[in-house]
């Protein structure tokens, strides 16, 4: 289900991303807005190219995307590992429900390992109680929790 991204995916992972970005918008005006585009050409070719950007393809079309990152997570006190950060997972509003993302997550964790990664982590907003809920269900728990406070 999840292949890197094809140039041609572009535009339907530009409307995707629309989606979920509404949603940051509304809770976030202070600091988020709509632009016209979240994948410009060249960012979107700079994240393939890093093997980065996957879609989700369903029949050949596009239903969702996920942007990875690796990182090596180090340091006095920790143990070195690898892992794949969830910069973005996205299903298209249309397909949910109906087990891709479930199935995205079951194929990221074989792409992870398949990157010598230990963990799969991303970050949520938690007033997004489907998709906190839906983390649950795939497996993640909260370990840590970031806080903010306008000066």
């Amino acid at each position: 289900m999840i292949e890197l991204a094809r140039l041609s995916d572009r535009a339907d992972v530009n409307r995707i991303a629309r989606q979920v970005h509404a949603l940051h918008v509304q809770w976030r005006p202070d600091l988020y807005t709509m632009p016209e585009e979240l994948f410009p050409e060249d960012r979107f070719s700079e994240l393939v190219k890093n093997r980065e950007l996957y879609a989700a393809k369903l029949k050949g079309t596009v239903v969702g995307f996920v942007l990875v990152r690796i990182r090596v997570s180090e340091g006095v006190g920790k143990v070195t590992r690898k892992v794949m950060l969830i910069d973005q997972f996205c299903v298209d509003e249309g397909f949910r429900n109906h087990g891709i993302g479930t199935q995205m997550m079951t194929e990221l964790r074989v792409l992870a390992r398949a990157f010598g990664c230990t963990d799969l982590q991303l970050g949520v907003y938690p007033q997004n109680d489907a998709a906190v809920s839906f983390y649950q269900k795939c497996g993640f728990m909260i370990r840590s929790i970031d806080m903010q406070r306008k000066v």
